[in-house]
């Protein structure tokens, strides 16, 4: 059974956080033609209408269509959501690199007695996560400005 969405407002969410419609069905676990079904038609099905939301770290009503004269939900902070769910994503990527980084270690030294091999992928790799990190506090210092 499809629900009405309020199609325009799908496809502004997801271009205001610079996502393709492939990347929004990645992260929404949902087909690309289904993205691109709930974008032209304006109808998906609970579970997708669900999925999206959560996706777009929305309110699920924020994704009701708009009927004649009615008033739209304020999102109010789901706006900031994006930037908060890019930090908790970074943490999740630093602490999987702890995590393997000690394992990593704990190889290289109970095989080789000191470390060897192991430092270059966790230089890379650290690099790699600065890198991100610095991308994420310039932009996110550019938009407090």
């Amino acid at each position: 059974m499809d629900m009405k969405i309020d199609a325009q407002r799908v496809k502004k969410l997801r271009e205001d956080r610079s996502w393709s419609q492939e990347h929004l069905a990645s992260v929404a676990g949902l087909s690309l033609r289904t993205v691109q079904r709930i974008e032209t038609e304006g109808k998906a099905s609970p579970e997708s209408k669900m999925a999206i939301a959560s996706a777009l770290d929305v309110d699920v009503a924020t994704l009701n269509a708009i009927e004649s004269g009615a008033v739209l939900p304020n999102p109010g902070p789901a706006i900031q959501a994006p930037a908060r769910s890019r930090w908790n994503d970074l943490l999740r990527h630093v602490g999987v690199y702890v995590l393997v980084c000690t394992m990593l270690v704990f190889l290289d030294v109970s095989r080789h007695g000191a470390l060897t091999w192991a430092k270059w992928p966790l230089l890379g790799w650290g690099f790699a996560l600065l890198v991100r990190w610095l991308m994420r506090h310039n932009a996110s210092h550019s938009q407090q400005i």
